[in-house]
């Protein structure tokens, strides 16, 4: 859970987040594969659309949707193999550190991604469902930082995400177990490959895994391992879970070292 038509703003006051540009999706394709799951933004909107929410925006056309798009604050990492293929499409405006940023889809680029996969959706909602949509995927970035934090070399840059793909229907054993003992399964779930650049070897990839619930806004606790993101101005929320896949010595490390030493997740 995407050129500019507008100005791209960046967020600044409002950490917001699905890094992909839909503009350039068959170029991908046509390059090294398309590395995000097109599917995820209807998931998104299936999930918001049975949650009751209040917009103040006023009725919407289709033709009168924002073109405007946001830089996020997540790195992104260029293989070499697409940093001189990439059009000038999918490249963000530069920050003072020279770093590029994924770029988040405008409304209008929500709207009609979503429609493409015969989703019903309305143009009114836009203004407030992009919004949470780019917020829930920034806590999940800023998770995956501290996560992070420790593990990355000091002298490196800090890491780095390289694509995402929605896994909505492959349950984890920890999703699982969870909905034995009462819990709902997670609506959608993300797997986000992070790259650690500048390491002694090179750079190292670890995949990260991030089930997300949908949650009452009116909730006073929250799971130890869930975190909450949502938007002030909706009744809309959500709780994330972001940990490594056990699938590399380093990530089991990583897991195992948060539950003996730090058993209670780093929240922002």
């Amino acid at each position: 859970m995407w050129p500019f038509k507008g100005k791209a703003s960046e967020p600044a006051k409002v950490q917001s987040a699905c890094p992909v540009d839909h503009q350039t999706r068959h170029e991908w394709q046509a390059q090294t594969g398309c590395p995000v799951d097109h599917d995820t933004q209807a998931t998104f909107m299936e999930q918001a659309r049975k949650t009751p929410y209040e917009s103040d925006a006023p009725s919407e056309s289709r033709e009168s949707l924002s073109q405007d798009r946001v830089i996020s604050s997540i790195p992104r990492y260029y293989m070499e193999s697409q940093s001189n293929q990439d059009s000038a499409h999918s490249q963000a405006d530069q920050t003072g550190d020279q770093e590029q940023k994924w770029v988040y889809p405008s409304p209008s680029q929500f709207y009609n991604a979503v429609r493409r996969k015969n989703h019903d959706a309305r143009a009114a909602d836009m203004d407030v469902v992009v919004p949470i949509h780019n917020a829930v995927n920034e806590q999940a970035w800023q998770m995956i930082r501290d996560w992070e934090a420790g593990w990355n070399d000091q002298k490196a840059s800090e890491p780095q995400l390289v694509n995402f793909v929605g896994r909505p229907r492959d349950y984890t054993w920890r999703a699982y177990l969870r909905s034995l003992v009462g819990y709902q399964l997670p609506f959608d779930r993300h797997d986000w490959v992070v790259v650690r650049p500048n390491e002694e070897n090179g750079p190292k990839s670890i995949r990260y895994i991030i089930d997300f619930y949908a949650g009452k806004n009116d909730s006073k606790s929250t799971s130890d391992t869930l975190t909450k993101a949502s938007d002030p101005k909706s009744r809309i929320s959500f709780y994330l879970d972001v940990r490594p896949a056990p699938d590399t010595l380093e990530g089991i490390a990583m897991r195992l070292h948060r539950w003996w030493l730090s058993p209670e997740p780093h929240t922002r």
